[in-house]
């Protein structure tokens, strides 16, 4: 859970991508986002009574628990949205920017990171490549080619600008 977003943006649309419809998507994204939220607090709740560094003095951090749920129940809603990429209209080329914008402006503010810090490299690695395919793997589908790579553009700049410069650069 203690790490950025990409990893929940590739998998999350990978999980979109072999969904069978749009219910399907929902369930199949929520259950999984839901599952690692119970697994992660349910399992570092068990291990603070063994271990002293999951320790949270015998309580379960119910607000995290909360907060991580209704990602995971936003998760399962914007799969079932971006499955309608599937559509053969201009809209799906707007749908198809989502996550590879997502993880372009990930990578590009990890590269900062790393360039500065030394730290993140993986992660950096990680966007990167995810980045990519889904750049080249969605442009490929996309309905309107120039319509996409606008989009991508400029949604990987809105999202570098309003979530990743405020809150990862100040470190």
């Amino acid at each position: 859970m203690a790490i950025l977003f990409g990893f929940w943006i590739a998998s999350v649309g990978i999980i979109t991508c072999l969904s069978p419809s749009n219910k399907g998507a929902f369930i199949n994204s929520f259950l999984y986002m839901f599952g690692m939220t119970i697994c992660f607090y349910g399992l570092k709740f068990i291990l603070g009574f063994y271990i002293p560094r999951f320790s949270n003095e015998g309580r379960f951090q119910t607000d995290l628990f909360i907060v991580y749920s209704i990602l995971s129940v936003a998760c399962g809603i914007g799969s079932f949205v971006l499955y309608f990429w599937n559509r053969q209209n201009v809209f799906n080329s707007f749908l198809y920017t989502l996550p590879a914008s997502g993880m372009l402006a990930e990578a590009a503010a990890c590269l900062i990171v790393l360039c500065n810090s030394r730290m993140l490299l993986a992660q950096t690695i990680f966007d990167v490549a995810f980045g990519l395919l889904f750049g080249i793997g969605l442009y490929k589908k996309a309905y309107n080619k120039i319509l996409y790579i606008g989009s991508v553009v400029i949604v990987a700049a809105l999202v570098f600008l309003l979530v990743y410069k405020p809150f990862l650069l100040t470190v």
